[in-house]
């Protein structure tokens, strides 16, 4: 199984337009014929004005199969795409390979914050970070849920990404107090910190057609 996560940015001000076309025109015509979603958002802190959305695929082969069989749908060259593409300003794109010892979680509910945080490793090092993430993320699932975990493997290289969900904003507050004073935890973050070369996190809002949400 890969992922690709869509990260489009759009004219200030766009975004609930974008994703009205999204839900009421894009997944009908998509269905799950030419990809599985597994989550739709956009941001409320980071980088402002982005839509994201994760999808499935059995594996590359798949992925090119359908999203050419997508680019010759006649309903959605004719009915989405003229709509949203004024909206855009950039589109991008990254292939993510789940942690085998990390399922993707399918679908829930209940999560009215989902937080994205993606680490741009030293070269090398995802198969060292991975390792010592795994060993301390019992510890850490004791205060939220991880949805996902990824490293990078078309786009930005030496990368990896954890998603996790929360109640809402006050909910991520407390769990991440909590967590970062948990001796497991605490020793876990602190054994990270020697791979990483940056780190990044975005707040998004999951829409009503999202998987999680």
């Amino acid at each position: 199984m890969i992922y690709e996560l869509r990260t489009y940015t759009l004219h200030p001000g766009k975004a609930p337009e974008f994703i009205q076309h999204a839900g009421g025109i894009a997944m009908p015509i998509r269905g799950e014929r030419y990809g599985k979603l597994a989550g739709y958002w956009s941001t409320d802190v980071g980088t402002l004005n982005q839509v994201l959305h994760l999808w499935a695929y059995d594996d590359m082969a798949h992925r090119t199969r359908a999203r050419a069989e997508l680019g010759k749908n006649e309903r959605w060259n004719a009915e989405y795409v003229p709509k949203i593409l004024p909206l855009l300003r950039k589109q991008e794109n990254t292939i993510l390979i789940p942690a085998d010892f990390k399922p993707v979680e399918p679908s829930a509910q209940g999560h009215g914050v989902y937080e994205f945080r993606t680490y741009r490793l030293y070269p090398g090092k995802v198969s060292d970070w991975m390792a010592t993430f795994k060993s301390g993320l019992a510890a850490r699932e004791k205060y939220s849920k991880l949805f996902g975990l990824w490293s990078s493997d078309v786009g930005e290289l030496n990368r990896v990404a954890h998603l996790w969900g929360y109640t809402d904003l006050n909910h991520r507050a407390q769990v991440r107090k909590d967590s970062l004073a948990d001796p497991v935890w605490k020793e876990t973050v602190g054994k990270l910190a020697q791979f990483m070369q940056l780190m990044e996190n975005k707040l998004l809002v999951p829409t009503e057609f999202s998987p999680l949400r």
